[in-house]
């Protein structure tokens, strides 16, 4: 993974850096002077505005392509060190507690750069820092910190050394966890993007094929209800009976082969919770953003679960093809019957279109005969509402 993009960011937040940094230290050397100290000498104030360099480097640079933008980074941050360690020298070396201002180009370096550039960057601070903290050009005498390059032992510079060197490897070390952090993130997300992209397309493909096999299982249950309808009428020739007799056995085995394709094979009786869970899984990837609720006798069992589940699953079919977003499905033992209601918020078709969705509610009605019971349809301005009744004594 590569974070090329971000490197130009970098190097403009770098030109805000070098400003504050020499704004502080101006800043700071009027303050002194101010309190009766004569400040520094033209030799510090040159090193000091030579410390805003890179920032002209950067502007020069800035449309370089993408892949220079690594090594100029490098080239702004080595050359803000050594410009600094100039400076440092003249502030007083190493025992400058400024000079750990080193420190924070190192962890820049670690959190942007690859390793080789890292290691070049640490390298330069590491030498600079020791080379200004055993030879320095001694601060003037009327500089603050003359005397106080004056103080300074050997075993505390030894110790300065010690601690800098210790922050150095460990802000050099937590920038490289950083940085692979921030690219192992950047993969998470794009992976989860790619396999955000592949689920929907899984979902559109499977959309399409429950619309086919809907599409098909009506005028397949359709030709199975007539074929029965007429093989009922007396008097019927024995060559159209057998020819009736045949359509009706082919159609029931493709509408068989489609619906064991559509859910596994379901036991005789299941709650009336399960057979919910049931269409739910379904419908999991034809409709990922149909959401079902059930409330009521979720333990009540249900005779004939794979007819009832055909029932609930072309109800919900048809809010589906109505825009549907959530599907309520309750069940409710009344005193003379059982009452299952199927509630819908499809905005998409008014009453008379929604009736018009026509042969899967004819399917539905015959269904429910077979099984005793009784279908009621509401459409209202913002819910379709069906209810389905049935006896006690029956399913």
């Amino acid at each position: 993974m590569d974070f090329q993009p971000s490197l130009l960011n970098w190097r403009l937040r770098l030109i805000w850096l070098r400003c504050g940094l020499v704004l502080i230290i101006a800043l700071a050397l009027l303050a002194l002077r101010t309190l009766g100290h004569s400040g520094y000498h033209r030799p510090e104030l040159l090193w000091l505005g030579a410390l805003l360099l890179p920032c002209l480097l950067t502007a020069v640079t800035l449309r370089l392509p993408i892949r220079r933008q690594r090594q100029m980074l490098t080239l702004e941050l080595a050359l803000d060190v050594l410009l600094f360690i100039g400076l440092v020298q003249g502030f007083g070396g190493g025992g400058n507690p400024l000079s750990f201002y080193l420190l924070v180009l190192a962890l820049l370096a670690s959190i942007t750069l690859p390793l080789a550039n890292t290691l070049l960057i640490t390298v330069l601070v590491l030498g600079g820092y020791l080379l200004s903290l055993s030879w320095y050009q001694m601060p003037a005498m009327d500089s603050p910190m003359h005397a106080l390059s004056l103080e300074l032992s050997a075993l505390h510079s030894v110790g300065m050394a010690a601690v800098f060197i210790a922050l150095l490897m460990v802000l050099t070390l937590l920038g490289q966890i950083i940085q692979h952090l921030m690219r192992q993130q950047r993969r998470q997300q794009e992976q989860a993007l790619a396999l955000a992209g592949r689920r929907e397309r899984m979902y559109q493909i499977a959309a399409t094929l429950a619309d086919q096999a809907h599409e098909l299982n009506t005028p397949l249950g359709t030709l199975v209800m007539l074929a029965d309808n007429m093989l009922q009428t007396p008097d019927l020739p024995a060559p159209l009976r057998d020819d009736l007799q045949q359509v009706d056995a082919l159609a029931r085995r493709v509408a068989n082969r489609l619906k064991s394709s559509n859910h596994t094979d379901l036991p005789a009786q299941l709650p009336a919770g399960a057979l919910v869970g049931r269409l739910q899984q379904h419908l999991n990837h034809l409709a990922p953003t149909l959401r079902i609720h059930f409330q009521g006798e979720d333990q009540q069992p249900l005779s004939d679960a794979d007819s009832w589940l055909r029932v609930l699953t072309n109800l919900a079919y048809n809010a589906m093809d109505a825009g549907a977003t959530e599907l309520n499905i309750s069940l409710q033992r009344q005193p003379l019957h059982w009452l299952l209601q199927v509630s819908d918020n499809g905005p998409a078709h008014s009453a008379s279109e929604r009736q018009g969705l026509g042969l899967g509610l004819a399917l539905i009605t015959t269904t429910l005969e077979q099984l005793g019971a009784e279908l009621e349809l509401d459409f209202g301005s913002q819910w379709t509402e069906a209810r389905i009744r049935w006896s006690h004594h029956g399913h």
